[in-house]
């Protein structure tokens, strides 16, 4: 008798892990087999998704980190959608608009060097998400090997896995930094916050904007507010961002 899908992907996720690099992260094999399961080139796990307690354990490439980075500095797209409504999102990203998340759709084209698909599937093993699932596929397609179901049980077992895991396994030690990573943004929005006399929600708000403006990630724009590079009480003067886009081209 042939076996149902549930028990034949979780045999499969596995045998995969089992059979990848021991030496590897957890967090790492189990999303490197996610992506062989799936049929998709990269992907991430992150926890915390929409809290500020947000840390990503493992990205598989760079393709992978940039769609983290980017939907984490615009505040908007697929992964805030699975996060929020916790439910699966998959959308492809072609030449169109997309209404939803506009500036993401335009930002992941230019990233993944063209047309995409991106699949978004909240980590929910129990009442609600613990984070999410990201995957890219390098083609507008959709179109999983799992029936949407499955495909959530496939990343809810990834949950428990790394929930169940030991306290000194490598992959959260190794991301242990992702949580200081955090906190040296949440000190850089309690700086801006002072300089400006904003709100939290604002002083976030116009790091990420700076960030994007000058194709920076987060975390160099909280350096830069720490470190006193950047002041957003000052008008003039250099930009932080623009000074190091400049010395990697020297």
């Amino acid at each position: 008798m042939e076996e149902p899908d549930q028990v034949r992907v979780l045999r499969q996720l596995a045998q995969v892990v089992a059979g990848s690099a021991p030496d590897a992260p957890l967090s790492l094999r189990l999303c490197l087999a996610c992506t062989t399961i799936l049929d998709v080139q990269g992907g991430s796990l992150t926890l915390a998704y929409d809290e500020p307690g947000r840390t990503t354990l493992c990205v598989t490439d760079e393709h992978a980190a940039r769609l983290e980075d980017l939907q984490e500095v615009l505040g908007e797209g697929p992964s805030f959608a699975a996060s929020r409504e916790d439910r699966l999102v998959a959308v492809t990203v072609d030449d169109g608009a997309d209404d939803r998340w506009p500036h993401f759709a335009e930002a992941a084209r230019e990233a993944l060097g063209g047309p995409c698909t991106v699949v978004a599937v909240p980590i929910s093993p129990g009442d609600r998400p613990l984070g999410v699932a990201t995957f890219y596929r390098r083609r507008p397609d959709t179109a999983l090997p799992l029936p949407p179901r499955t495909v959530q049980l496939l990343v809810d077992a990834v949950g428990v896995a790394l929930t169940q895991a030991d306290a000194g396994d490598e992959a959260l030690q190794e991301r242990a930094g992702s949580w200081g990573e955090r906190s040296r943004i949440n000190q850089a929005v309690g700086m801006v916050m002072a300089q400006l006399r904003v709100r939290p929600d604002d002083a976030l708000a116009l790091l990420r904007a700076h960030a994007y403006a000058h194709a920076a990630s987060l975390p160099q724009i909280a350096a830069d507010v720490l470190e006193r590079r950047l002041d957003f009480t000052v008008v003039d003067g250099g930009d932080p961002a623009e000074e190091r886009h400049g010395e990697e081209e020297r």
